[in-house]
């Protein structure tokens, strides 16, 4: 095989490999509710349910997984504290592919969920519970 079609063949790999995820997507997810709640968890996709997760304040459950290969990958998730019960699509392809890369971090409080941009949780994307 010549050097040129090593890279070819090598290109190519690495083209699906950033393509199709296949390194696969890691989803963290943290308790900043305020009061010092508990918070516990559910969270499925439609083939894979990640259990039910008791966090106390601070902290923090995650899971790895592949996209699919039609881009239809998504892991929504119920939160409850006291007699409140919430919901979020805490990962939907489409929407967090690009913006997670490999790692989705999120915390959660009282008004909604937040994606930390980066490590300092100044910088985060809140967004609304689902109706």
């Amino acid at each position: 095989m010549t050097m040129f079609t090593q890279k070819i063949l090598m290109l190519c790999v690495l083209s699906l490999l950033s393509l199709q995820n296949v390194l696969g997507v890691h989803v963290t997810i943290g308790n900043n509710l305020a009061d010092n709640l508990d918070l516990t968890v559910h969270c499925k996709s439609a083939d894979d349910d990640i259990g039910i997760h008791l966090l106390h304040q601070r902290d923090i459950f995650g899971w790895h997984f592949g996209n699919n290969f039609i881009g239809e990958t998504r892991f929504y998730c119920s939160f409850q504290w006291n007699d409140e019960l919430k919901w979020f699509d805490i990962y939907v392809e489409r929407r967090d592919l690009h913006k997670c890369n490999s790692h989705c971090n999120w915390y959660v409080t009282q008004s909604g969920p937040c994606r930390m941009v980066d490590a300092n949780e100044k910088n985060a994307h809140c967004s609304s519970w689902n109706k």
